[in-house]
C-alpha cells in the first residue's frame, strides 16, 4: 500500500515552522517527490527514483539544485529522472548548467523527461493538464487498486478521476473566489467539492495562505467534513 508524506503544505509563503507545497510518495517498491521546496534531508533521504515539478513557479521548483547537490554530496549513485509538463524541459536543464552540476565528479545520472505515463517502481504514476499555467500539471499515482490524485496548483473546475485520496490546494476562502480563480487558484470550499465528485475517503489541503489556513479548512469541511490539514514529515496511507 502507498504511503506520501508532506515536506510543506503552504503557497508562496512561507512560515517559521512551514514551508512550501512538496511531498514524498512511496510504494512497495519506488518513491518520487512531487516539487522541490523545503525539508530536503528528508527527500535526500528517501532517495526518490523520480522528482516531478508540477509546474514553473519558484515555490515549487527551487530547492532542486541544492536537492541535487546534497545527494552529491551524500555519495547518491541511483539515477534520477526529473519529470516536467512539456517545454518545461529547459528549467532544470538551465538550472544544472548554471550550477555545472553535471560536472561533478562521480555524480549520479540525471535526466530531464516530459513522459506522460511511467513506472515508478511498484507505482504508475500518469500526468494530467491542470488549469493553472500553460504548462502545469497534476499526478495520479496508482499502486494496486489504490489511487492517489494530487492537483498541485489550479483553479476549479477540473474533471478528475475516481479517488482514494484527493490533495488538493486550498489557497483561500470561498468569499475570495473571483480573486483566486483570477490568480489560477482554488478555495477550500472548491477543494472539498472536487473530493465529493472523485469519491475520495480523504481529502488533504496544501498550498494553504500564509494566515488563515483553519478558516480555510473549515471551509472546506462544510463540503466534504473527511478533510485534513496534514501533519509535516508524518507518512499517511491511501
Amino acid at each position: 500500500m502507498s504511503e506520501f508524506c508532506f515536506l510543506g503544505v503552504n503557497g508562496s509563503i512561507q512560515e517559521l515552522h512551514g514551508g512550501n507545497t512538496s511531498l514524498l510518495i512511496r510504494g512497495i517498491e519506488g518513491c518520487l517527490c512531487a516539487d522541490l521546496s523545503c525539508n530536503l534531508a528528508a527527500v535526500i533521504e528517501a532517495e526518490p527514483d523520480v522528482v516531478v515539478l508540477t509546474h514553473e513557479h519558484i515555490d515549487h521548483v527551487y530547492g532542486l539544485p541544492s536537492f541535487l547537490h546534497q545527494s552529491w554530496l551524500k555519495g547518491r549513485k541511483k539515477p534520477l529522472k526529473i519529470l516536467v509538463p512539456t517545454r518545461m524541459e529547459a528549467i532544470p536543464e538551465e538550472m544544472i548548467g548554471l550550477f555545472r552540476l553535471r560536472e561533478k565528479k562521480g555524480i549520479f545520472d540525471i535526466t530531464v523527461s516530459d513522459e506522460k505515463v511511467l513506472y515508478v517502481g511498484s507505482l504508475r504514476v500518469e500526468t494530467f493538464v491542470t488549469d493553472h499555467t500553460q504548462t502545469s500539471i497534476g499526478l495520479i499515482v496508482e499502486e494496486g487498486e489504490k489511487r492517489l490524485v494530487f492537483t498541485s496548483d489550479t483553479k476549479p473546475g477540473l474533471s478528475l478521476p475516481r479517488a482514494d485520496v484527493l490533495i488538493h490546494e486550498a489557497s483561500g476562502l470561498s468569499i475570495e473566489e473571483e480573486t483566486l480563480v483570477k490568480k489560477g487558484h482554488s478555495s477550500g470550499v472548491d477543494a472539498g467539492m472536487a473530493a465529493r465528485e472523485t469519491g475520495a475517503g480523504k481529502l488533504y489541503l496544501c498550498h494553504l495562505p500564509e494566515e488563515g489556513k483553519y478558516k480555510v479548512l473549515k471551509d472546506a469541511q462544510r463540503a466534504f467534513p473527511q478533510t485534513e490539514i496534514p501533519k509535516l514529515l508524518k507518512w499517511y496511507r491511501v
